[in-house]
């Protein structure tokens, strides 16, 4: 579910077809501090499965930046099954990601919120992280 929230799922271009909607959310306006309404971009992807189509997901992208802005997961009987919304982008070696997300599972009624404060991407893999030490006292069998 964190996975799914991090990383945004590709299109299965076999089995999904992907429709453009303009929509608008609700903003904030930093210059005015009153509500405003923001235009953006949504995706929805509808996926096939043994049953039929049924709408799988919606991604939500500022119209202004392309920044994502929102996902919702859907389950097969078109209740929501995970609700993400992104905010705060920050680049990070180049490049823009969101510090805040969170993530709302109304089925098991819990959600996450999650801070970035440090990323590091594409960065340096040296042999050293792939080496596994054993913890004191443990014996080695070799085979």
């Amino acid at each position: 579910m964190i996975y799914d929230a991090l990383l945004l799922e590709g299109i299965d271009l076999k089995n999904e077809l992907a429709v453009l909607e303009e929509s608008e959310h609700k903003v904030i306006d930093p210059g005015t501090q009153k509500p405003a309404l923001q235009h953006d971009y949504t995706l929805d992807i509808i996926r096939r499965d043994g049953h039929g189509w049924y709408l799988s997901r919606k991604t939500v992208f500022d119209r202004t930046d392309l920044q994502l802005h929102q996902q919702r997961l859907y389950d097969e009987h078109g209740s929501v099954v995970t609700d993400v919304l992104y905010d705060q982008y920050r680049e990070f070696n180049g490049v823009l990601f969101p510090t805040r997300i969170e993530i709302w599972r109304p089925q098991e009624e819990y959600s996450i919120k999650l801070k970035v404060t440090k990323l590091t991407i594409n960065g340096p893999i040296m042999d050293d992280q792939f080496v596994l030490e054993p913890p004191s006292g443990a014996a080695l069998e070799s085979r």
